[in-house]
């Protein structure tokens, strides 16, 4: 009996009333927070209840609903956390254990989620969802008693839950009660004749049982209540494939790909009708149409190969065999037809050669039947075999696919073009962020939340000595035409005023990130080598270490973009060369290789650090400095010391978990990485969805 996929039906109780009154504020917070996640906004919602527990981490609902945020964007080892803070600072919530028991389930954690629905139901005996999602655990765990049971008193509670009919009916059939199986179906359609889910179960049974006529009927009626399920008419076709309606399976599998454009389990199937009905050309079609999306099918290899032996293309046919062969080398109609298709372009040699390994491997394969025919099972009753869709045994090829179980298992793909929604399905690319700097032009990373601050930074802007503020970032503005005018504008400005008073080096410190954001690297480190030589002043000694790190930095990510004939003058920086010889003019090798030096960066950071022992972003600049040297261990410690002093470094808790991720410390990585996201880093949820620990179900083999 196949596995089937069961009908998933999860509830989520949000209005949880809290026990604790708040202030106005803070509930005025907690309602917007709410009000972003009835709207599928779970980043926002995250930023709103952040403010909440900042305020009062002693509230259990603001940590249920972050979670539920994160549970949404999939970031499932984060929503756990968030449910233990939840409940220890409020155990007597039956919701709140069923919540972190859906978590554990979700990942594969059946045990503590069987436990935590245990501990929901002591304190709320007749909470359904408790039995219905224990339920759900239970066919996961294929133990199908205790899942009819906990159906069976989740209709105890709701008779008119037809998803524990739709259920109980899967889990009695995994127990060989096919006619419970049908009568509980014929009840969740009963209950709610809308659902055109109940329908395509009950197709499935009366398939399973071989009664097609009823499959149909069902399948039909499903089909009339969501004409734009691919799912549907793929198994319609099945369906009337078993009925020998010909002209029914091709309409539908038609269908199939007009919905579903790339579909390839449906250009082969209709390839092979097509090859029963004669239509050749057009089934060599379809099949190229389905090794274009999947280059690996090689059952569908096979079909075209034997179609261009038919038509009299035989070089394009032993340019499939081969690589057929290549992959069963001992499937001897692989041999035959190849030698049919070397004898077509009259290479007889190639042709009997191939012929006698073909005659070779059948009557070995011979011999093996007879030896295992008193082991075989017979197959099924039904008219006509089919394969499953990931069936690669290549005797199969001519047989029409079938979905897994018949299981509908689809791949979500949206399209977001903001921050909505589920942003872990967003295409980006999974890099480390990069290092900071201070800058006056800025697009920042991250989103809702407060930027970073220090005090000499402050205390530098209460100067007002250019027209915008002074911040950390490691997000600099892209300048376009318009905008570099402005700023050589500006530098030419500042130039003026630095001739009045050459030693204001607040104005040199301006006009060297000036020339940092138009590229000119060289003068840009002029000024700050400037600044170290000539004054004393503690803040701009710092100010000036920590941006000629930044801007060396910079200056080695460009070099790497360029031809060593491509290298702008601006890059090729005196301050970085170490000419031992100052008669002899440096070679622009050894000016590339002291400019990819990282240890003058190093150095730079190390400075500001023995200026300010507290300076994180020092810290986390040397972290990425590490990781580019592959010292990823002294990369955590550099990252860790970031995040000791600023707790709400979102970068540095997105590069330690990637780099724990990397190092395999799988789930230490995740859990970095949802702070991460907790702190309005959103596309950490993506690694976390492709590349993050979530705890798989083992399943242990039963010994023969």
């Amino acid at each position: 009996m196949r596995k089937v996929f069961y009908f998933l039906h999860i509830l989520f109780l949000l209005g949880v009333a809290s026990h604790t009154k708040a202030q106005i504020d803070t509930d005025r917070v907690l309602i917007i927070g709410r009000n972003a996640l009835y709207y599928e906004d779970y980043v926002l919602a995250i930023s709103y209840f952040n403010k909440v527990i900042r305020v009062k981490p002693y509230l259990a609902d603001p940590y249920y609903f972050r979670a539920f945020a994160k549970y949404s964007l999939e970031d499932l080892k984060g929503a756990e956390k968030d449910m233990d803070k939840a409940i220890n600072t409020s155990p007597f919530q039956a919701s709140f254990y069923r919540f972190r028991g859906d978590i554990r389930s979700k990942f594969g954690a059946y045990k503590e989620a069987l436990d935590d629905y245990a501990k929901g139901l002591e304190l709320s005996p007749q909470e359904e969802g408790i039995f219905f999602n224990r339920g759900l655990v239970y066919m996961s765990t294929k133990e199908y008693q205790k899942s009819v049971d906990d159906f069976t008193e989740v209709l105890k509670i709701d008779n008119a839950q037809y998803g524990a009919y739709i259920n109980r009916a899967i889990s009695k059939l995994q127990l060989k009660d096919t006619i419970g199986a049908v009568k509980d179906m014929d009840e969740a359609i009963e209950v709610n004749p809308l659902v055109a889910d109940a329908y395509r179960f009950s197709a499935i049974i009366y398939y399973e049982t071989n009664d097609f006529n009823k499959a149909l009927a069902r399948i039909d009626k499903a089909i009339e209540l969501n004409r734009n399920d691919a799912g549907y008419y793929m198994m319609r076709g099945v369906i009337r494939y078993q009925m020998d309606n010909l002209a029914g399976t091709m309409s539908d599998f038609d269908k199939v790909i007009e919905l579903d454009p790339k579909n390839t389990m449906a250009y082969a199937n209709r390839g092979i009708l097509r090859v029963e009905v004669g239509d050749v050309n057009n089934a060599i079609d379809d099949f190229s149409r389905v090794l274009a999306l999947n280059p690996a099918d090689l059952l569908t290899l096979f079909n075209r190969s034997l179609l261009y032996i038919r038509v009299g293309q035989y070089r394009d046919a032993i340019a499939d065999l081969n690589v057929i062969i290549d992959r069963y080398p001992d499937y001897p109609d692989a041999y035959m037809a190849r030698s049919q298709a070397y004898s077509g372009i009259n290479n007889n040699m190639a042709a009997g050669r191939d012929y006698n390994m073909a005659f070779k491997l059948d009557q070995d394969s011979r011999k093996k039947a007879e030896r295992e025919s008193g082991k075989k099972q017979k197959d099924g009753d039904k008219p006509k075999k089919t394969r499953s869709e990931t069936d690669d045994d290549i005797s199969n090829h001519n047989k029409i696919a079938v979905l897994d179980d018949f299981g509908i298992d689809e791949t979500e793909v949206e399209e977001i073009d903001n921050l909505r929604g589920k942003i872990q399905n967003r295409n980006i690319v999974i890099d480390l962020e990069t290092v900071y700097g201070l800058t006056f032009f800025s697009v920042d990373s991250l989103i809702n939340r407060a930027r970073y601050f220090k005090t000499d930074v402050t205390q530098f802007n209460q100067h007002k000595k250019f027209g915008r503020p002074l911040i950390f970032s490691n997000r600099e503005a892209e300048t376009d035409g318009s905008k570099s005018l402005e700023y050589f504008t500006a530098i030419k400005e500042i130039g003026t005023q630095i001739e009045q008073t050459p030693s204001d080096y607040e104005l040199r410190f301006i006009r060297a990130i000036l020339y940092g954001v138009v590229l000119n690297y060289t003068s840009a480190i002029a000024e700050y080598d400037f600044i170290i030589e000539n004054t004393e002043d503690k803040k701009l000694n710092l100010f000036a270490y920590f941006n000629r790190a930044y801007i060396r930095y910079k200056m080695v990510e460009m070099m790497q973009t360029f031809d060593d004939a491509e290298l702008p003058s601006s890059l090729i920086s005196k301050p970085l060369i170490s000419v031992t010889n100052k008669d002899k003019p440096p070679k622009e090798d050894v000016i590339i290789k002291q400019s990819l030096d990282y240890e003058l960066i190093e150095r730079d950071l190390q400075k500001v650090l023995q200026i300010d022992p507290e300076y994180e972003f020092a810290y986390y600049n040397l972290g990425i400095l590490q990781c580019i040297r592959k010292d990823y261990e002294g990369a955590i410690v550099y990252f860790e010391k970031a995040i000791a002093l600023n707790p709400f470094f979102a970068e540095a808790y997105f590069n330690r978990g990637l780099t724990r991720i990397y190092l395999k410390q799988d789930e230490l990585g995740t859990l970095d990485l949802s702070k991460a996201g907790e702190l309005g880093m959103y596309k950490a949820y993506n690694v976390i969805k492709r590349y993050g620990m979530q705890r798989e179900v083992k399943v242990e083999e039963e010994k023969e």
